[in-house]
């Protein structure tokens, strides 16, 4: 286990309502308040009413004040649904060497656009470039993290933009949980995404996986496994 960065500035709440698929109302404290949150999945496990959340400040001019970033597992624990906090804690462990598989990786931009594809990043490994794209696994089945948790176009479009560049491009999966110990694609949710990444897996698309999770004792996150075991 890795500590990736410590979150100090937080707010804790309670999850009232979900009002649509970017803004969900939170009681802190006495106050009732309206927080951005950025992943768009259903998130049906984590956004129910009285669940415990965590919610950082928006720096920017934003009419939201907040951005809901995480919700109580267990105990200390807490799951991280917040892309953008996902999305960082990758780079911080890409950029300390944390990820066994990409030891000495570096990134050469981001949101990289060739021709009419647009990915999470371009990064060197190896002296070779790759097209590398980020999706946050946030769903749970027993011990599992699971990807998507609903329909998504958007997921199909990037893995079949991928797949044109088969022997250079990388997905992964990060599962923002705790108590889980492998990945396995979400079948049940959107049958293509399951297809088109078993036609990635067969062309040479590399499928990986990450875990991250918050420890609120320390005000820790976490990097649990830089090579989440992936099953399908």
């Amino acid at each position: 286990m890795k500590i990736l960065l410590k979150i100090e500035n937080f707010q804790i709440g309670k999850v009232i309502e979900r009002l649509n698929r970017f803004v969900i109302k939170v009681r802190i404290k006495n106050k009732i308040i309206l927080a951005h949150l950025n992943n768009t999945g259903r998130l049906e496990d984590f956004i129910k009413k009285g669940k415990i959340a965590l919610l950082l400040p928006i720096k920017n001019k934003n009419k939201l004040k907040f951005r809901l970033s995480m919700i109580k597992e267990e105990k200390r624990f807490f799951s991280i649904i917040d892309t953008l906090l996902q999305m960082k804690c990758f780079e911080i462990a890409l950029e300390k060497g944390y990820i066994s598989w990409l030891k000495g990786a570096k990134i050469l931009k981001r949101n990289f656009k060739l021709n009419n594809s647009l990915f999470d990043y371009l990064i060197e490994y190896e002296n070779k470039k790759y097209f590398l794209e980020i999706k946050s696994a946030i769903m749970k089945y027993k011990n599992f993290a699971m990807y998507p948790d609903c329909p998504s176009l958007r997921g199909q479009k990037h893995i079949r933009d991928l797949i044109k560049h088969s022997k250079k491009s990388i997905i992964l999966f990060i599962a923002g949980m705790k108590n889980i110990n492998s990945f396995i694609p979400n079948k049940n949710a959107d049958p293509k995404i399951y297809e088109l990444l078993k036609i990635a897996k067969e062309k040479g698309v590399k499928i990986k996986a990450i875990q991250i999770y918050f420890d609120k004792k320390s005000n820790d996150v976490i990097l649990k496994n830089d090579n989440l075991p992936i099953s399908f």
